[in-house]
């Protein structure tokens, strides 16, 4: 077989261009590739790009002669035996000629050269490097070849042995179009031949994890590592769980020439694992809080799509001394679908003979397992065709129904459904439903019993926390003005020197002490009639702008002492309330004395009024500190104080009696802050009477007091003081 010759390259070196030129004319009938350098340097650089046939150097260059650069030719490995012919110019000089063949040159020549015999000699050279290139060529090819026959020799072994190994093995090449696999694998793939297309591997995957498949051998392929993971495997009657390993053949050069994929039946291992799992998690789920809604929709969406395409949670509740089912959770593998579910849910109620027997479990506590739900059923659920179409819509191929039951109880129903054909539930799957079912109840039981005693715990702290805060309050608030009063009454008794001046003083210490403890203790008498239902109401019609005005008043020196500014806006304030003057100038005294007591010196306590629909508004506003909004739905509640609160005293009773107090008088309270730094608001709203001939038609007015015992009975009106009582049918108010 002929063999076509490789090129070879010579180098000329010499640092004349016109030898060069002549050089390249005697040589160019070779045919072969010429290489021109100028220098010793130059020439040495293309030594270490490329290998030569011959060189022939000039003996006299500047700097690196033709000696030195042979010299330093022969000291590489790569160039220690490309034959170097010597060209000199000079007359031929025997120590000469035996110094050049001393370096390891073939030849010395004298110019002028003859082209003949030149291209003669250099052709030797060249034929000699191309019979050398041949060989190697050949060397290489016989050992690839050799290395091939190894491999598949190697392969038919393998083959061999793979044929009797019970585990699916599938081989292919990346260079053939066929691939090979054992019996195993033909047994899980009916009517797959040993030998078919590359393609073929992937339709023993289940359809929706073939591109993952697929992705994974590509990327064993890319990288040279193995892949593994675990996919259903088997046809459309029955897909079972296998565990794939890919592996890469051994690679030569820089591709590997394909991969042998093994796959190992784990459906039944990995069923028992997924059920120990699944129960693991449950308990987890069903362990991790109190709110047990919350951990029946956790339960639900644990369960999809592990067991189930979609599962419902029914709770039993009691409305009305009736018995009724509330779906609690719903989940689906199509979230859309969930709300559908609960629409199923509204149109056929369970109790009502709803779909899916729900309402016969829940009757029998037995759990119910339909492996196929035929269209008949379907049905006689839903016999109007838009609700058939529903059922069918949301899916339920296959459904289980388990009762949740502990204690001789039960607390519900929890619904499994299969929507697809890739399964149907079998006892082993009714065994696991019912086991999450009464997991599920007796948790349901124990976060009850637990929230009903952590209720009643919560219920007694807290009653013994404020408890001993109201204590400690109350001892400070009556310890301070008692200290005061005290120490003038001794200042007064013990010391002759005091002038009039600094008696007066001190007599009026002690009077403003006396006020202010015997105002704590109207504040405590007040909350205990209120919490005894024993508060007197004198009502009759009183004009509110007097009211107002008379709790301005009692409040001015007050904010002339601290440097407040106090403004009213009354003008538009001229009807009559039915009420109490004095509890609702108290009332009102209470909103001004907290607005002034909030308020840094320099700022602003406004009253204002205004009149809506059959209602009258007065509002109190203050440029004060504040109150800070986790405190905003607490601020009426007694003894609740904020930080700011407890530095400036009190016992935090005002706001609270404050709000039952205007409820006593039909009307309402609230306030409203952005936050500290940016003042309150707090608005009484109070119904009006016109004037005092209007005659009162409305009902019997029943004071009721929430957040304490209700008040029972009925209160009359009278403009005689004192007359409320004893016209009072039923328990009496003092």
């Amino acid at each position: 077989m002929w063999e076509e010759l490789p090129v070879a390259s010579i180098l000329l070196v010499d640092d004349h261009p016109a030898n060069l030129v002549a050089l390249e004319a005697a040589l160019e009938p070779l045919g072969q590739r010429l290489v021109r350098a100028r220098s010793g340097a130059e020439a040495l650089r293309c030594i270490a790009e490329e290998d030569f046939a011959a060189i022939l150097l000039d003996v006299q260059m500047p700097e690196l002669d033709g000696y030195q650069t042979a010299r330093l030719i022969k000291s590489q490995e790569r160039s220690r035996h490309v034959p170097v012919l010597f060209l000199t110019a000079i007359h031929r000089d025997e120590r000469q000629v035996l110094r050049g063949y001393a370096l390891g040159a073939v030849d010395y020549l004298l110019k002028p050269l003859d082209a003949d015999v030149l291209r003669a000699k250099v052709a030797v050279f060249v034929e000699l490097y191309q019979r050398q290139e041949q060989l190697r060529r050949r060397e290489a090819r016989l050992r690839e070849q050799e290395r091939e026959l190894l491999v598949r020799q190697g392969e038919a072994n393998a083959r061999i042995t793979l044929q009797a190994m019970p585990q699916a093995v599938w081989a292919t090449r990346t260079d053939d179009d066929q691939a090979w696999c054992n019996p195993a694998w033909e047994q899980l793939m009916p009517g797959q031949k040993k030998s078919g297309p590359r393609e073929s591997f992937l339709e023993a995957v289940h359809p929706d994890e073939r591109a993952a498949v697929e992705a994974g051998w590509r990327e064993a392929l890319r990288t040279g590592h193995p892949w593994e993971a675990q996919h259903r495997m088997g046809t459309p009657e029955g897909w079972r769980w296998y565990r794939l390993r890919v592996t890469p053949l051994p690679h030569t050069g820089t591709r590997y020439p394909g991969f042998i994929c093994t796959a190992t039946d784990i459906d039944d291992e990995r069923r028992g694992h997924q059920v120990s799992q699944l129960l693991s998690h449950a308990s987890v789920v069903l362990s991790s809080s109190l709110d047990f809604h919350a951990t029946l929709a956790r339960l639900a969406q644990l369960v999809v799509p592990r067991f189930a395409d979609w599962c419902a949670v029914d709770v039993l509740t009691e409305e009305q001394a009736e018995a009724r089912l509330c779906r609690v959770a719903v989940a689906h593998v199509d979230s859309g679908k969930a709300e559908r579910v609960l629409e199923l849910h509204q149109r056929f109620p369970p109790l009502q003979g709803g779909p899916f027997g729900v309402g016969r479990v829940l009757d029998s506590g037995s759990p119910e397992l339909l492996v196929d739900v035929p269209d008949s059923l379907l049905r006689r659920m839903a016999p109007e065709p838009e609700h058939a179409a529903l059922l069918r819509e949301v899916g339920c191929q296959s459904c289980i129904h388990v009762p949740m039951r502990a204690r001789e109880r039960t607390f519900g129903v929890i619904t499994f459904a299969i929507s697809g054909a890739r399964h149907r539930y079998d006892a082993r799957d009714l065994a696991l439903a019912e086991e999450l079912g009464r997991r599920a109840a007796v948790a349901m039981d124990n976060a009850l019993l637990y929230l009903e005693a952590q209720r009643a715990q919560r219920v007694a702290q807290e009653a013994n926390r404020l408890k001993d805060e109201f204590l400690a309050t109350l001892s400070h608030e009556l310890r301070t003005p008692l200290t005061s009063i005290l120490g003038w009454t001794q200042m007064l008794l013990k010391r002759d020197d005091l002038d009039e001046a600094g008696q007066r003083r001190g007599l009026m210490i002690i009077e403003r002490n006396a006020r202010a403890q015997r105002q704590l203790v109207e504040d405590l008498l007040d909350v205990a009639r209120i919490t005894s239902g024993k508060l007197v109401m004198d009502l009759k019609e009183v004009a509110l702008r007097e009211v107002a005005e008379a709790a301005l008043e009692s409040v001015r020196p007050t904010a002339e002492m601290r440097g407040v500014q106090l403004q009213a806006e009354l003008e538009a304030l001229s009807e009559n309330v039915f009420a109490d003057a004095t509890r609702l100038q108290q009332v009102l005294w209470n909103l001004l004395s907290n607005a002034i007591k909030f308020t840094d010196r320099g700022g602003c306590v406004r009253l204002s009024a205004r009149r809506r629909e059959s209602l009258v508004e007065l509002a109190v506003r203050d440029t004060g500190k504040g109150i800070p909004r986790e405190l905003l739905p607490h601020v009426f509640e007694r003894f609740r104080q904020g930080e700011i609160g407890r530095e400036h005293g009190g016992l935090g009773l005002g706001l609270a009696i404050v709000r039952h107090l205007v409820e006593l008088h039909g009307g309402s309270v609230e306030v409203v802050s952005d936050g500290p730094g940016s003042g309150a608001t707090f608005t009484v709203c109070l119904p009006l009477r016109a004037s005092r001939q209007e005659p009162f038609t409305g009902p019997e007015p029943v004071v009721r007091v929430p957040g304490f015992a209700e008040a029972k009975g009925r209160l009359l009106v009278s403009d005689e003081p004192g007359s409320v009582a004893a016209a009072l049918q039923g328990p009496a108010l003092h």
